[in-house]
């Protein structure tokens, strides 16, 4: 995280504020402090400047003065602090002119809220008067150097990541959540701005989770770990990033998906050192079930109904086709020798299963009825997993070992094109209006952010180690705790 910059009020002394005669501020003050260092003097001379103005204004301080004593004395402060950031740097003007507007709102508005309490016309001249200064420092702008508002941007950059997550989570916001297994923490990125929020540590490694599993119940997203290779089914809140619950399943993992039913109250998870899929209840946080399955399940998918689900039988070559009300196997498919169906996702529509086959490196489309296969094409280097955007118009496939991501037509499932976003592209997501998608980077430690429009990357964002669960969902009310 960032370095946080402490707030001017922090270092300045304290000062005596009266009125004279004619209405105006009088502060005395100590002796002015050793300068600060040149990133803070810009922070102060910026509100210094700003306060400055309102110290002018007789009417200001005639109509605030039954309420306004902590504004003048904030002033004060701020009047030495902007004295020794204009004597001491011939940036300050810049500093000014890069902060100003920031400042001008957020520094007086606790103090518009004193001054309102007193007098509502108190409030209508700081109102004015804070128009006043952000004009005053804009003309300051004219004469500073472009070197001096380049410090100054860096400087605004190192907010702590706590108030960029609040600042973010306005209403509609959409947020990334990305896990990182390597470093076991989770790095949120603005969905509108490609930018980093925060990174939380988490003390979990989530690997397979994605858009395409249904994960989250209005409170916790609930995914899987294997610690130990010991398969646990875990709830994260997203609010706090931390680990709310724990389950254990008493298989072996590794895991590959864990997928709540519609109505939440079920969730199934792949154990493929146990050859089982787990069926866990909920409520009581107790597996409840397991579904016998061949050699090395891969991964659990279920329908959007959720009356059938569908696992990968890596090393028999199969993919077999389950039914949640008995959770008992219905149907069973046999895939090429040595092809290691690996990973599959059902279509948004239910009427699709499409099957990555790392051993063949082919991706499989598949008739979720009659268990056979409706098309099947080569793709890459160990074709790992897949998602569909949210209009319905793309399908993108990810790849294991190599560096590109496959952007399908859904309708006719071809290949439009190839986009290279690293090596061992993961999981991906997409923001709800379908523009732009999310996808994990994992031999990159970034994530790709691809214009679906354009159908080109145009960010790389550095995420930790090894990332490779993506989510992408609202921002939590209040943001970060």
């Amino acid at each position: 995280m960032a370095k946080r910059t402490r707030p001017w009020p922090a270092r300045n002394p304290i000062c005596i504020a009266t009125l004279d005669e004619h209405g105006n501020a009088v502060c005395a003050c100590p002796p002015t402090p050793p300068p600060a260092p040149a990133d803070e003097s810009h922070y102060d001379g910026a509100l210094g400047v700003t306060l400055l103005s309102l110290l002018g204004r007789r009417r200001f301080l005639t109509a605030a003065a039954g309420g306004a004593t902590s504004l003048m004395l904030a002033a004060c402060g701020a009047s030495q602090a902007a004295n020794t950031a204009t004597t001491g740097s011939s940036t300050s003007a810049a500093a000014v002119a890069s902060r100003s507007t920031a400042l001008t709102t957020s520094s007086l508005a606790s103090a518009a809220t004193t001054a309102s309490s007193a007098s509502s016309s108190a409030a209508s001249a700081l109102a004015t008067s804070a128009t006043e200064s952000t004009s005053s420092s804009a003309s300051l702008a004219a004469t500073s150097s472009a070197t001096a508002s380049t410090t100054i941007s860096t400087s605004v950059a190192t907010t702590s990541s706590a108030s960029a997550a609040a600042a973010s989570s306005t209403s509609g916001a959409q947020w990334v959540y990305v896990f990182n297994v390597g470093s076991q923490d989770v790095t949120i990125l603005d969905a509108a701005t490609n930018k980093v929020l925060a990174t939380r540590p988490l003390g979990a490694a989530v690997r397979w989770l994605s858009d395409e599993q249904r994960y989250w119940d209005g409170q916790h997203v609930w995914t899987y770990d294997f610690p130990d290779n010991k398969l646990v089914a875990i709830a994260i809140d997203p609010k706090t990033v931390q680990v709310a619950e724990r389950i254990d399943t008493g298989t072996l993992g590794p895991g590959h998906s864990l997928m709540l039913t519609p109505d939440f109250k079920s969730a199934y998870v792949n154990a493929a050192g146990s050859n089982v899929i787990n069926v866990i209840d909920v409520a009581s946080k107790a597996v409840r079930d397991k579904i016998e399955v061949n050699a090395f399940p891969c991964d659990c998918h279920l329908t959007p109904d959720g009356k059938f689900g569908f696992t990968p039988e890596r090393d028999a070559d199969s993919v077999a086709k389950f039914d949640t009300s008995t959770n008992k196997i219905v149907k069973r498919m046999d895939f090429p020798k040595g092809s290691k169906p690996y990973m599959l996702r059902v279509s948004p529509d239910g009427k699709e299963v499409w099957v990555q086959a790392a051993g063949n490196n082919t991706n499989n489309i598949v008739d979720p009825d009659a268990m056979t296969i409706l098309h099947s094409e080569a793709d890459g280097q160990s074709p790992v997993t897949n998602a569909w955007s949210p209009d319905g118009k793309y399908v993108l496939l990810t790849h294991e070992k190599d560096e590109t991501v496959s952007v399908y037509d859904a309708q006719t499932q071809k290949v439009l094109k190839k986009i290279t976003v690293g090596q061992d592209s993961t999981n991906i997501g997409f923001t709800p209006d379908s523009k732009k998608a999310f996808i994990a980077v994992s031999g990159a430690n970034t994530v790709a952010v691809i214009d679906m429009t354009s159908l080109t990357v145009i960010a790389q964002v550095k995420a930790g180690k090894s990332p490779q669960g993506l989510i992408v969902m609202p921002a939590p009310e209040g943001g970060l705790s």
